[in-house]
């Protein structure tokens, strides 16, 4: 007899495992990753507002969209936004991240502000990284503007994910970062078809606001995100599911019914809303366990749940504390006590709660959707993501916890978001990992990883690190092969060397240009070396050859005028 659950849906066979099973065998969940877009044809319950933000994104100079942590505003833009604009014909930009990094070391670039590179390079994933180094944002952009088929200039529509970091000071960067925001107000000046659209988190909503009126944008349109209501939940489960059969709407009516259920001290409480993180976790790691043709019975569901929620947070938690090198019971202790509680919902004051929980931890449990920042009477609060966590935070217990990482390329990125968050030894931390992690099929992703090494080394002033790192990377991509990175490794071990011995700089300068024959900066650092090297006519050729083919070349005017200033 066919399983019914109180939707009154009858469940076949398998029960729950039937439907869950996608029939094209692709994964129909993203789990604890936000949604890209690749991802649109899986992205469901938010059609009302994809369609607002697009209307105010095209309509407006200056839109700000925020919302709680874990409450799909990133995956809103990339896989929702984005995607339909495009299909409109619009000239819409690749989500831009702060802490985005291109694979390229960094100390083959004469100059370079972080916080340019990082959005530029999100825009214009082709462009090259010393390309985006020598002009400012706005003339960037300006050169890279589109007309449609009937010669009509289309707008630039550009958006800015995770704009925290750009809104708050920096440790590492504040000078690169106030540089930016002024590039990007004279961005927003000189090009009337400008739109931009940050993302940030609902603490960070009123820096938003403050910066429109810097670049000019005062009263900018502005869109809060919230959680899902059941019937957007029930879509964004069922939807990926599509030609499952018809028990699939059974199983999404009952764990949609599950998630907003919240019982405690003998009480059960159906709460409005649901967030998009946990419905993700939890149909996600489902989906993983029923793919081995387990089968999950109605009345089982919310023992299944809570399982889920309950490694969710134990992992969550031991990866936290394993990547901050702090012992897991003292830190338990502290986030079982702060959250564990009546307070864990009704959020607990920020100075308060770094009494108990140390900063680095609550920013990383953000991160991670455990929980989220809040606003009110102008302080600062910390809540659970969700108060159905209550419980697994109670009762998280003493003792080795499974971690469950991510795969090598998601690796690397959490190494490029913990050095954009001022934290260069985590950051080391993880880059080493992903190298550990790979596989013999992954050289390039390795030698990624390498550049990245001896880019926080060379920041770090850690020269000879940086050396060995970026020399590594060279052979792992002479073994791909990639003449052009290799090329590129060279230039940079190459300016590193500058200040300290020209003449073997000019060696490793030499070969890259033999790789890289057109590149102008190759060739200026090379002019440079001959210089300083003692070799002031070859290096005169050399800088005479650059400014022949880019009279306004700074670099090579710098070098020129200081070799006539000492003869």
């Amino acid at each position: 007899m066919p399983l019914k659950i109180s939707s009154g849906y009858p469940l076949t066979g398998g029960g729950m495992m039937t439907a869950l099973a996608p029939p094209d065998g692709r994964r129909p969940f993203v789990g604890e990753s936000a949604f890209g877009e690749q991802d649109a044809p899986i992205f469901h319950g938010r059609a009302a507002e994809e369609r607002r933000v697009a209307e105010l994104w095209t309509e407006s100079r200056f839109t700000v969209l925020h919302g709680g942590a874990g409450v799909g505003k990133t995956s809103l833009l990339c896989a929702g936004v984005i995607p339909a604009l495009k299909a409109e014909g619009a000239h819409v930009l690749p989500a831009a991240d702060i802490s985005h990094r291109p694979s390229f070391p960094l100390a083959a670039l004469p100059e370079h502000n972080v916080f340019r590179l990082a959005v530029l390079a999100s825009w214009y994933t082709r462009a090259s990284p010393v390309h985006i180094s020598e002009i400012t944002a706005g003339a960037f952009l300006r050169k890279h503007r589109r007309s449609d088929r009937l010669g009509h200039r289309l707008p630039v529509l550009g958006a800015i994910d995770g704009a925290e970091g750009l809104l708050r000071t920096s440790q590492r960067h504040e000078q690169d970062r106030r540089d930016f925001l002024d590039e990007l107000a004279t961005a927003m000046k000189e090009i009337p078809d400008l739109h931009l659209l940050l993302v940030v988190r609902e603490d960070a909503v009123d820096e938003a606001v403050d910066l429109a009126g810097r670049l000019g944008q005062a009263g900018p349109a502005v869109h809060r995100l919230g959680p899902l209501t059941p019937e957007a939940a029930h879509q964004a489960i069922a939807a990926p599911l599509e030609g499952a059969g018809t028990s699939r709407q059974a199983v999404a009516r009952a764990l949609v019914r599950e998630l907003r259920t919240v019982r405690s001290a003998g009480r059960v409480q159906r709460i409005a809303r649901i967030e998009p993180a946990m419905l993700q976790i939890v149909c996600a790691r489902l989906w993983e366990e029923l793919s081995a043709d387990t089968e999950i019975a109605a009345e089982h569901l919310c023992a299944e749940v809570n399982r889920v929620l309950a490694d969710f947070c134990a992992s969550s938690l031991a990866t936290i504390v394993a990547d901050q090198s702090l012992r897991y019971e003292t830190v338990l202790s502290g986030f079982r006590s702060a959250f564990g509680g009546p307070q864990g919902r009704a959020g607990i004051p920020e100075q308060r709660l770094y009494k108990d929980v140390p900063k680095a931890v609550v920013d990383a449990a953000q991160d991670c959707h455990l929980v989220r920042a809040r606003v009110h009477d102008k302080g600062r609060y910390f809540e659970l993501l969700h108060p159905r966590l209550m419980d697994p935070i109670r009762e998280l217990a003493e003792g080795a916890v499974p971690i469950h990482r991510p795969g090598p390329q998601a690796r690397l990125r959490q190494a490029h978001r913990a050095l954009s968050a001022g934290d260069p030894e985590l950051a080391r931390r993880h880059a080493e990992a992903t190298i550990r992690a790979c596989g013999e099929g992954d050289l390039r992703l390795v030698a990624d990883a390498r550049t990245f090494l001896g880019d926080i080394a060379w920041e770090e002033g850690y020269t000879e690190t940086a050396l060995g790192r970026y020399q590594e990377a060279a052979e792992i991509f002479e073994a791909v092969p990639d003449n052009a990175a290799v090329g590129w490794q060279l230039a940079g071990i190459g300016r590193i060397l500058l200040p300290s011995d020209p003449a073997e700089a000019v060696r490793h300068l030499q070969a890259a240009a033999s790789r890289l024959p057109h590149e102008l900066s190759v060739q200026t650092a090379l002019g440079r070396a001959l210089f300083q090297s003692g070799r002031k006519r070859a290096a005169r050729a050399v800088l005479e050859g650059v400014l022949g083919r880019d009279r306004e070349n700074r670099e090579a005017l710098r070098a020129t005028r200081a070799m006539t200033g000492i003869g």
